[in-house]
């Protein structure tokens, strides 16, 4: 078993450079999914309001949308490492500035969404930088393995990051007798959750100071438009078609994010540690397809997961809807976090595999700018949907029709133009 987990599964680790890069971001992405859920409960816990975590969840993303094809042609013009550990230390100084404003009490709402708004802005440029930079650090075989492992490190850290953030708000609630007074548990647990995501960053600076910039980076001063990755979508209709269903997918699924604190208490009628509970489901299902990606991930099977993936997340959404007991919840966020990993992670290698070195950052940034522009409408609409029913169950069965239109579409073009 350790020999094959070597040799198929974590083959890429025989990379020096990749490796050191995977080692860093375990721990960046960990305290990064740590403030998440504890900025999502925090927000809610202060306003009652559902919206406050869409619009968290839009000033986080909603930069790539508009800023996205600069971005990505700042990672084909400039060296990506250079860039990445910009970024990196952009991301460190901002989570300082979030952990002392909480801190201090000064924490308004609007105060926080400009915080976050400044951290999207940043990711603009680190997310299609990032996403061009993993197929320099590992030869093109093992490039599927690589973004499998990648998308393993991510959703490890989204189950472990809020199983850690529910950690440290019940011991915060636990100490509340020895808590100054007038401090709230729930105010010093996300106080805890920040500043330990802010030193986080330290571990992907350390890895990115030991991987020499890669040797392909001396010619990529790409000439040539920033619209370049969208002309090169157009010209080339499979993918084109792929990168469409993606942002119907992540409309329909990914506010299940921005539905769980409502689930959580409308629904289960439960508290801040069964809502962390549900999110460490989503990252466990996440991990398992992330697992199932690096192991079994190869161009001949990428149209069965790619299916596999919208049709398993269709049925755990429709499940959930009727869920009453936190367990049967927790199966069905396993469910869809499997499934919506699948799809997105072999979607992501599949263009990968195909760009051009020249052109990768442009089209990457597509791929990223589509997964930012579902978040807006998808969040805000699911958020706003709650707020007006106060029901959450239909909004989940909304979101299951939507993806199943999107698994009927896919198999249509799969039939008509295949992924080549």
């Amino acid at each position: 078993m350790l020999a094959a987990l070597k040799t198929t599964t974590f083959r890429s680790l025989r990379h020096r450079n990749y490796r050191r890069y995977f080692t860093g971001q375990i721990v960046s992405f960990v305290g990064t999914w740590m403030q998440s859920a504890a900025l999502m409960w925090l927000m809610y816990d202060r306003t009652g309001d559902p919206r406050w975590p869409s619009w968290l969840i839009v000033a986080q993303i909603g930069p790539t949308l508009l800023l996205g094809p600069w971005g990505g042609t700042l990672a084909d013009r400039h060296p990506k490492r250079r860039l990445v550990f910009t970024t990196q230390t952009a991301f460190l100084l901002n989570a300082f500035l979030l952990t002392a404003v909480v801190a201090s009490g000064f924490a308004l709402p609007e105060l926080v969404l400009a915080l976050i708004a400044v951290n999207g802005v940043i990711q603009a440029v680190d997310l299609p930088t990032r996403l061009a930079f993993v197929p320099d650090l590992v030869p093109k075989e093992d490039l599927i393995n690589a973004v499998g492992l990648n998308s393993l490190v991510f959703n490890s850290a989204r189950a472990i990051g809020p199983a850690l953030a529910g950690v440290l708000f019940l011991l915060a609630e636990a100490a509340k007798p020895l808590l100054p007074e007038g401090a709230h548990p729930v105010t010093v647990g996300a106080t805890a959750c920040f500043a330990l995501n802010a030193m986080s960053f330290l571990a992907v600076l350390w890895a990115l100071r030991g991987i020499p910039e890669p040797q392909t980076h001396a010619k990529a001063h790409a000439a040539g438009s920033m619209w370049d990755g969208l002309r090169y979508l157009r010209d080339h209709p499979a993918l084109g078609g792929l990168v469409v269903l993606t942002f119907v997918v992540c409309v329909f699924g990914w506010p299940i994010i921005t539905v769980l604190p409502a689930y959580t208490k409308l629904q289960l009628h439960l508290k801040e540690d069964a809502y962390s509970l549900l999110l460490s489901t989503l990252g466990a299902g996440a991990l398992l397809a992330a697992l199932a990606t690096a192991t079994f991930g190869s161009v001949a099977r990428r149209g069965m997961f790619l299916l596999v993936g919208v049709a398993v997340s269709t049925v755990a959404l429709m499940r959930l809807g009727f869920a009453e007991e936190v367990w049967s919840a927790g199966i069905c966020c396993v469910g869809i976090g499997f499934g919506l990993i699948l799809y997105l992670s072999t979607g992501q290698s599949t263009l990968q595999l195909v760009v051009p070195d020249d052109k990768r950052g442009r089209v990457m940034a597509w791929w990223a700018m589509t997964l930012s522009a579902s978040a807006p409408l998808g969040h805000l609409l699911a958020g706003q949907a709650i707020a007006m029913r106060n029901d959450v169950s239909p909004v989940l069965f909304g979101m299951a029709t939507g993806i199943a239109a999107a698994t009927l579409a896919l198999a249509g073009m799969m039939a008509w133009r295949g992924l080549k």
